[in-house]
């Protein structure tokens, strides 16, 4: 517990340094890696020592005991205009009163709100190529991030490398942050996510960096697939990390160079849906033995797609949403491993690609997705009791495609990803066990 007269440590000076520049909360979590939470402990901690009372007082403390330095403002011109005096002294009007503040901001957010519902969006024409979301300029996108206030999703520590089209998988207790598509290019790094601190560390590079790629755990191994190239040039190349000896190999590649596709582990086996071949999307299935190091052939979905979610739960194997060259589809199907055959299952309520599908409490969740011919509003939930997707809040609207999400523990991690930009977010929903309420009877 903080207390007056305390010294403040050197990530509270950190914290209150960047403070000083008058960047937001947010910011100064981007530029140490940390939670925006964290950072707010960081500031009643500091306010408890200082005795502050405001952001603006504890600043004030900092420059007067030499802790933060202010440049001194330029001295004007000796002389000026006369137009310029005149701006100078132009009285200042006084501010708006709050009501007419909270009716206009209210005017402005449903201006926004209907733009962005109403806006055309562009479809995209087969056979362009992957026609990824990179390629287009910021200003044709529609939508864009926005995180509600009171969410269900809790705001973790940045990761370091803002990224998407990477692979995301638990082991170890960690998450791991995999190759993807940066502003610099495609990326080779790997960073690792501890919850019980909330910090990312670096980890050994993936030797060959790739993007539109995905990952899954067999063991204490992360395997990572294909994958396209800095040439968007699908690989064959299959590379694992040894989470326990921080360190790559690879095995036996893919049949066929893929990227874009849907990857799922189940027991000892990967299990590998669709994707891009180079020249189009396609409906090819593939499993992985990691015992006998080999790939065999899987009869093909119905839909030719990349972009699809892939899960595993009550041992049959799930195909959700992707993208054909033209739409998002909402098409669902699963896969018995033992029968070897396909059966259609409940569509999702909106088409999604670039989305992510994880298995948690016997239900199924899709996060993610939206802007090459949907519109993100919600993520989905599937009970395959009940046979019916059902909305569940999303934390950015409009678009969020390709972010890296899995399950660790009873908790939904969903990491980096595009939204008009590169993002480094790392958003947790955390899922919790159903509460059966029994009523009870009071006798007179």
């Amino acid at each position: 517990m903080a207390e007056h007269g305390e010294p403040l440590t050197d990530r509270e000076r950190e914290v209150l340094e960047l403070v000083a520049t008058g960047i937001t909360n947010r910011e100064v979590a981007q530029r140490l890696f940390i939670s925006v939470n964290t950072v707010k402990v960081h500031l009643r901690n500091i306010y408890t020592k200082l005795e502050a009372d405001s952001r603006t007082e504890a600043t004030m403390i900092a420059v007067r005991e030499g802790w933060v330095t202010v440049e001194e403002p330029a001295q004007a011109p000796l002389e000026s205009s006369s137009d310029e005096q005149a701006s100078v002294q132009a009285p200042v009007p006084p501010p708006l009163p709050w009501a007419k503040r909270v009716a206009l901001l209210g005017a402005l957010l449903m201006v926004v709100f209907a733009v962005v519902i109403t806006w055309p969006r562009s479809q995209s024409q087969a056979g362009t190529g992957l026609d990824l979301p990179l390629d287009r300029s910021q200003s044709s996108l529609v939508g864009g991030a926005s995180q509600n206030g009171d969410s269900t999703w809790q705001e973790r520590a940045q990761m370091p490398t803002r990224r998407a089209h990477l692979a995301l998988a638990a082991v170890g207790g960690r998450l791991l942050a995999i190759g993807g598509q940066t502003p610099e290019g495609v990326t080779r790094a790997v960073e690792a996510y501890d919850p019980e601190g909330d910090v990312w560390t670096p980890l050994t590079e993936k030797p060959l960096p790739v993007a539109y790629v995905g990952a899954a755990t067999i063991g204490g191994e992360v395997y990572v697939p294909g994958g396209c190239d800095a040439e968007s040039t699908p690989v064959r190349a299959v590379e694992v990390y040894d989470a326990q000896a921080d360190a790559w190999r690879q095995v036996s590649p893919l049949p066929q160079p893929r990227c874009a596709y849907a990857l799922v582990a189940q027991g000892e086996k990967l299990y590998l849906f669709g994707g891009w071949d180079g020249e189009q999307y396609v409906s090819t299935a593939y499993a992985y033995d990691s015992a006998a190091d080999n790939w065999s052939v899987l009869p093909s979905m119905d839909v030719a797609r990349g972009f699809a979610g892939a899960a595993s739960l009550a041992g049959r194997i799930y195909v959700v949403g992707g993208y054909d060259g033209t739409k998002e589809l909402t098409v669902c199907a699963s896969y018995d491993p033992t029968g070897r055959g396909w059966s259609e299952c409940a569509p999702l309520s909106v088409g999604r690609g670039g989305m992510g599908l994880v298995a948690i409490g016997g239900q199924l969740y899709a996060v993610g997705g939206g802007g090459w011919s949907s519109y993100l509003g919600f993520n989905e939930r599937y009970n395959p009791g009940e046979g019916e997707w059902q909305a569940v809040e999303t934390p950015l609207v409009g678009e969020w495609r390709n972010p890296g999400v899995t399950v660790l523990g009873a908790t939904i991690y969903a990491v980096g990803g595009w939204s008009r930009d590169y993002l480094s977010l790392n958003q947790a929903y955390e899922t919790l066990p159903f509460r059966i309420f029994i009523p009870v009877s009071h006798q007179q």
